[in-house]
């Protein structure tokens, strides 16, 4: 979990929050509630508009079959269809003609006309420019004349005109055809009229209708060709004219749908055109809809960018009249630390902040006057222990009485006795050391042999010495007297028991690291239960293992917890203690870890 080291940085980030949250969250229900609203409203326009072009495209389909019924009844084309074609033309018949002239004048959707007599009569108009048309002897053997000759008189629409000329041109126009019957004599078959509905006609219905801008409206047949469209999504268009299936499912009667087309979202509105089962289909962009909603949602996000931006300067003014007195207070606080206790915080409110201060004053003042009478009292007391101290040992007196009885032994012939002597002097001559607690791990090592020597004098068939150290080490610094409470240890208690052979106690040392230094004190005695090893560590005031809580304390106190004594023990199998002290390099490097306790 992040945690804010600074109360300021805490306060500014509490009120931008305080704000943002509620901002945000208003801000984007808001946008979803009315970008679905204009979803829904987009949809139902959608599908108004499409029925309006379906019943506008049903109008034109239904007004270009009634211009060929009303050719196809004429009295005096049927009278022209009925006459041999080579007799002379009378006037009503002149002016059926001139009626078929007319027509594309009329109707503008017209693109051409074309009919055939079984007389041999063939009228052909065409509105743009002269085409062939097909012999009608060889028109007679194509399916499109089996098409529409079955029909007998029912309009028959195709989406090719192709097959009616020559040339296969493919011409932009579909094309109605109806069989002419004798009005009077319905088995009398007397030719055949196809018109031709030019495609733009169908286009200009849907160019000048948009829903919403970049929209798509496509016009597909019985079929499922593509009569007509606008669209400037040519990928769409492609996609379209090539899958048969989505057109199926996008062409379903009345219908408004999600789509996902070509990775893009499109709201979907259909329609049939009845009874010609012609689809009108729509596509809208979702991202167009929602386009229009960005306005709005871009003076959202100005308006929260300038709350924040005065949330922000507030938060920063409000933290910085509540943070300003607390550092004081901690500036004055660290100096307190460093030992500077003449501090005083002006108090500057009478708020929460303000009686803190006051009574900080107060107990500095309060402190710094005890630390005085503690002081004073404690140099007094150091004072009367060292004169009594003085009075009790004399080291140069007590160094010159050893060395007289190391002197008497050697001239009595006495070697052990004069060995004991110099080992005891060199014990107290490194266990004094000048006052200095600290020296070299060589001067510890020479001090622990020093006691070992003593002790194997006195137990010469308990114990055999043995020393692993690492010669790279011994010029480092550390605590005096680390070791020597350990061995001590292990001579009184590991082998206290007797034994046919005897015990060894192993003392090593070596580097663990580029910062740390490891010593082992091992031996293969009477061991302990693990309760007993973990309870020598504990702070107790028991004299069973005094020496090593003293040494786990000291070593606690000056370089912390993590180098805290660890002792391996099994019942009858031995003991091992593991001691890890900081790598110092040198005298100045202790005071400074002294000083500042082993950080």
């Amino acid at each position: 979990m992040f945690v804010f080291r600074h109360l300021q940085t805490k306060l500014f980030v509490s009120f931008v929050l305080l704000v943002l949250i509620p901002l945000l969250t208003l801000g984007f229900f808001s946008f979803r509630t009315a970008t679905s609203s204009l979803e829904k409203e987009t949809e139902q326009n959608q599908a108004q508009t499409v029925r309006l072009i379906g019943n506008n495209i049903k109008l034109m389909l239904d007004d270009a079959g009634d211009i060929t019924s009303y050719i196809m009844n004429n009295v005096s084309l049927q009278s022209l269809l009925s006459r041999d074609y080579n007799g002379p033309v009378n006037t009503e018949q002149a002016a059926a003609l001139a009626y078929l002239d007319n027509i594309k004048a009329a109707k503008k959707y017209v693109s051409f006309l074309v009919i055939y007599g079984q007389n041999g009569f063939l009228y052909r108009d065409f509105s743009e420019f002269f085409r062939q048309v097909i012999p009608y002897s060889d028109f007679a053997e194509m399916p499109l004349y089996t098409a529409v000759a079955s029909r007998d008189g029912e309009a028959f629409w195709t989406y090719y005109s192709t097959p009616l000329f020559t040339f296969g041109h493919s011409y932009n126009e579909i094309m109605i055809g109806r069989r002419i019957v004798d009005l009077y004599d319905p088995d009398n078959k007397l030719g055949l009229l196809f018109m031709g509905v030019n495609r733009d006609a169908i286009g200009n219905i849907i160019q000048d209708i948009e829903i919403v801008r970049s929209s798509n409206t496509f016009i597909f047949d019985d079929n499922y060709n593509l009569v007509s469209s606008k669209s400037q999504d040519n990928g769409l268009k492609k996609t379209l004219m090539d899958d048969l299936k989505l057109k199926q499912q996008l062409s379903l009667k009345s219908h408004s749908e999600i789509y996902d087309i070509n990775g893009k979202r499109y709201s979907v509105a259909s329609t049939v055109v009845e009874p010609y089962l012609w689809n009108i289909v729509s596509l809208t962009p979702l991202e167009i809809i929602r386009s229009q909603h960005r306005i709005m949602l871009n003076v959202t996000l100005a308006l929260s960018v300038s709350l924040l931006a005065l949330v922000g300067f507030c938060s920063v003014f409000l933290s910085r009249s509540i943070t300003k007195p607390i550092k004081k207070l901690l500036r004055s606080m660290n100096n307190f630390k460093r030992g500077d206790f003449n501090q005083n915080v002006d108090v500057t409110s009478r708020d929460e902040i303000g009686l803190l201060t006051q009574k900080y004053n107060d107990m500095v003042m309060e402190t710094n006057s005890l630390i005085q009478k503690v002081y004073i009292s404690q140099t007094k007391q150091k004072m009367i222990e060292l004169k009594t101290l003085q009075t009790q040992i004399e080291p140069h007196f007590l160094y010159n009485t050893l060395d007289y009885i190391f002197l008497k032994s050697k001239m009595n012939g006495d070697d052990n006795t004069a060995q004991v002597t110099q080992s005891l002097t060199e014990l107290f001559r490194l266990s004094l050391n000048k006052g200095k607690d600290y020296y070299t791990i060589r001067q510890e090592l020479s001090q622990v042999k020093a006691y070992i020597h003593i002790q194997y004098a006195r137990f010469p068939n308990r114990f055999i010495p043995c020393y692993e150290i690492d010669p790279d080490i011994i010029h480092f610094y550390m605590m005096k007297l680390l070791l020597q409470p350990l061995v001590e240890n292990v001579i009184l208690h590991a082998f206290s028991t007797k034994r046919a052979q005897p015990g060894t106690l192993s003392i090593r040392g070596r580097k663990l690291d580029e910062q740390r230094v490891e010593f082992v004190v091992e031996d293969d005695g009477c061991g302990m239960r693990p309760e007993m090893a973990s309870s020598l560590l504990e702070s107790d005031t028991s004299g069973t293992g005094y020496g090593i809580r003293n040494v786990n304390e000291r070593l606690t106190m000056m370089f912390g917890p993590e180098y805290a004594l660890r002792i391996e023990s099994e019942l009858g199998h031995g003991t091992r203690v593991m001691l890890v002290i900081p790598l110092i390099s040198d005298e100045n490097q202790w005071r400074l870890l002294y000083e500042n306790h082993g950080h």
